[in-house]
C-alpha cells in the first residue's frame, strides 16, 4: 500500500512541476511582449533603405 501512495505522490509532484514550468514560460512571454511595447521602433525606420541600414547612415544617398 505505501508503494501506491509513493507512486501517486511522485506523479502529483511531476504534474505540478510541469504546470509551474508552463506558467513561468507564459509569464516570460508576457514580459517580453510588454518590453517590446514599452520600446517602440524608430519612426523613420520605414523611410530608410536596406543600404542605409547596413551602413548605418540613416540618410538616403
Amino acid at each position: 500500500m505505501p508503494a501506491i501512495f509513493d507512486l501517486l505522490y511522485r506523479e502529483y509532484c511531476r504534474a505540478r512541476l510541469a504546470e509551474m514550468r508552463k506558467q513561468l514560460l507564459i509569464a516570460a512571454e508576457r514580459s517580453e511582449t510588454l518590453e517590446a511595447d514599452h520600446h517602440p521602433a524608430n519612426r523613420d525606420d520605414g523611410e530608410r533603405t536596406d543600404a542605409d541600414r547596413t551602413t548605418g547612415l540613416g540618410m538616403p544617398n
